[in-house]
């Protein structure tokens, strides 16, 4: 990523953090999903760096020239929560984690063991124990899982854009064994995960993944506040309608700070 300096994680993968930036916040954790890479997160990070807020993001094992200590079609979402954890324990404190699509479950599952002061889940695959949520067909196991097609990328996660070609060709394999984790609601995950959460919810989202009621019934299961964007596309980091979810994100990270600002004014 431009502007961040890489280090390897233990469990593999990789971890990209902010160089010089004087914090005006809390550090964010950035947790990519499935077909994605750290290079998703670079729009928003660089202008949370411009803003004084740190960042951090997570490259998961098994992307293109990024370690991994698994073949990438065995890495599940045990594992990749593991590598969020390594991720977690050097980043500063107060630490936000911020995950989107497969990577909020992921970042959920890590939040078990790894503590954080505050999470926001994007458009979140559901924890395996949220009752009544959506089943997905099963990949086939064996070898990693291509890409969906320019035009079901498209449909599925951009709302039907024409924007979707920019980002398609960056797309890479994925692991079968962590797609079936979630499209088989394999991974339970603790309702007692952080003190303070945010589930933000795309009004453009395909419902057979995301019915209707599922993103808030999510905020409901970790006690998490919900918000629906009536225009945001499922991948509201690249297709972010009038800075909508960009902004909600930023309001809400920096929220106890301006309590704690008003607190002290009166």
């Amino acid at each position: 990523m431009r502007g961040f300096k890489a280090s390897d994680l233990p469990t593999g993968g990789r971890l990209w953090r902010t160089v010089g930036t004087q914090a005006a916040g809390p550090e964010l954790l950035l947790v990519h999903g499935a077909y994605h890479g750290a290079w998703c997160w670079q729009d928003w990070a660089e202008r949370w760096c411009a803003e004084g807020i740190p960042v951090a993001v997570v490259d998961m094992p098994g992307r293109p020239g990024v370690p991994t200590a698994l073949p990438l079609a065995e890495l599940g979402v045990q594992h990749m929560a593991r590598c969020v954890a390594s991720a977690a324990e050097v980043c500063a404190q107060p630490l936000i984690g911020v995950g989107h699509s497969l990577g909020a479950l992921i970042l959920a599952k890590a939040a078990e063991t790894q503590g954080f002061d505050g999470l926001v889940l994007l458009a979140p695959s559901p924890p395996g124990n949220l009752k009544g949520a959506s089943a997905v067909p099963a990949k086939p196991y064996g070898a990693p899982v291509d890409p969906p097609s320019l035009e079901s990328y498209n449909q599925l996660y951009f709302g039907a854009s024409e924007t979707a070609a920019e980002w398609h060709d960056r797309l890479c394999p994925e692991s079968p064994a962590a797609l079936n984790d979630r499209y088989r609601q394999r991974v339970p995950v603790r309702k007692d995960i952080a003190p303070r959460g945010l589930v933000l919810e795309a009004g453009r989202e395909d419902r057979k993944r995301h019915p209707k009621g599922q993103d808030a019934a999510v905020a409901r299961h970790f006690g998490f506040q919900h918000l629906l964007l009536p225009d945001a596309a499922h991948c509201m980091m690249h297709r972010d309608v009038d800075g909508g979810a960009f902004e909600a994100v930023t309001g809400w990270v920096l929220e106890p700070a301006h309590a704690s600002a008003s607190a002290v004014g009166k």
